[in-house]
């Protein structure tokens, strides 16, 4: 790609797992041992990443806490040195990273944006040009005549992205899990980003918040482990890293004991010793897919291990990548049903549906005879839908609630 601003070639990062050690310590060790073992020592935070960024793009960087964003984001912007491979970035680098890069807190803000300025390589001339607009932006009144030391992490942050908007950089680098103020100011911040972005500023950030992600990015990156799982469209990538997490969630839910809480479909639900679901499967298939031309049939064994459990069952479909229930059967109506002591095989049949192809869950839970979300037991299947197109005959779309039997 001949207008790329950013090119990385099979770069990689480690950092050590053991404590800290000073320097003339680790020159004596080294003296002591000139080819010590340190593969176990060492953590590849970035491992062999190759990756190219056109001028203009705008990236969204998702990924687990610990998949490496932030160093990735610090090695382009310079701040960190790779062991291996080699980055080329082209134009003004803007990063907004950490508190306080770019500042020194015995200045004011005042000389602080002057100094930052320099140190984008921009003369005093044109900083003073823009001092006006950074200073409004800030909006820090006159806290902007005082030493940043006594500004509080919003204000710093408030200057610190006043003062990078305004360079108009060519790349604007930024981790956006970090606060920036009152939801107005980070409203504020969202949508300068945004118009940086079709002023052609290439934008890399860091995403936590999936609508401003959606919003800014065009492009997604799925960073796990160190390496990119995942690059594509933003909603593609996001959309796939939201199925992942839930279906990670569950399958750590699943090993915790009876009685403890579950805290995948909510935070209070206790998993009762009286009854539980399992064997969720689908009807007349070993493989979990749907296809949405025609109704999905699932059984699960209720256990009651009590002498009897007085209790309702709701099967819910729910979207995996938005945890958005689309559907669910009518639990709440009639009488609650008496389940003796031992097991019980219930069905359920979903109709047709208009939904995209996707991950989709299944739950199926038993609530207390009056409905609440307490001394539930639950479970979950996952199905895929593959269809690239959906139904459009509305006699297929006759049911309008999941029939269980």
């Amino acid at each position: 790609m001949t207008d790329a601003v950013i090119r990385l070639t099979h770069v990689s990062k480690s950092f050590s797992r053991g404590r800290s050690i000073a320097p003339w310590q680790q020159w004596w060790s080294t003296r002591q041992n000139p080819a010590p073992n340190n593969q176990g020592l060492l953590r590849n935070v970035i491992d062999d990443v190759s990756l190219t960024v056109a001028a203009g793009e705008r990236i969204a960087l998702i990924g687990n806490n610990g998949a490496g964003k932030s160093t990735l984001l610090k090695l382009i912007s310079r701040i960190l040195v790779p062991d291996s491979g080699e980055i080329n970035v082209r134009g003004r680098i803007s990063s907004l990273l950490e508190l306080g890069i770019g500042f020194h807190p015995e200045m004011t803000g005042s000389e602080n944006i002057y100094f930052y300025g320099a140190l984008m390589g921009m003369p005093r001339s044109e900083v003073a040009h823009l001092f006006a607009e950074i200073e409004a932006f800030a909006d820090i009144g006159a806290y902007i005549n005082q030493p940043v030391k006594v500004y509080s992490s919003g204000m710093y942050q408030r200057l610190a992205f006043a003062s990078a908007f305004a360079m108009r950089p060519d790349v604007l680098i930024a981790d956006e899990g970090l606060s920036v103020g009152d939801a107005t100011f980070q409203q504020k911040c969202l949508n300068r980003i945004e118009e940086l972005g079709k002023q052609g500023t290439t934008i890399l950030i860091v995403a936590h918040n999936a609508a401003a992600m959606l919003r800014i990015a065009t492009r997604g990156i799925w960073l796990d482990n160190g390496g990119i799982r995942q690059d594509g469209p933003i909603a593609q990538v996001s959309e796939a890293y939201a199925e992942y997490m839930t279906l990670d969630a569950f399958k750590r839910a699943t090993e915790l004991p009876i009685g403890t809480i579950q805290r995948i479909t909510n935070p209070y639900v206790l998993i009762s010793e009286s009854v539980r679901v399992q064997g969720l499967m689908v009807s007349g298939s070993d493989e979990p897919e749907w296809d949405v031309q025609h109704p999905l049939k699932i059984s699960a064994d209720i256990v009651v291990t009590a002498p009897s459990y007085l209790g309702r069952v709701r099967v819910r479909l729910i979207g995996a990548a938005d945890n958005i229930p689309l559907l669910e059967n009518d639990y709440l109506q009639g009488a609650a049903r008496l389940f003796a002591q031992g097991t019980h095989t219930i069905t359920a049949t979903i109709p047709p549906l208009g939904v995209k192809p996707g991950l989709y869950r299944v739950g199926v839970a038993v609530f207390d005879a009056d409905g609440y979300e307490r001394e539930a037991g639950n479970s979950s299947l996952f199905v895929r839908v593959h269809n690239t197109t959906v139904a459009r005959d509305a006699s297929l779309l006759t049911e309008s609630t999941i029939i269980v039997e």
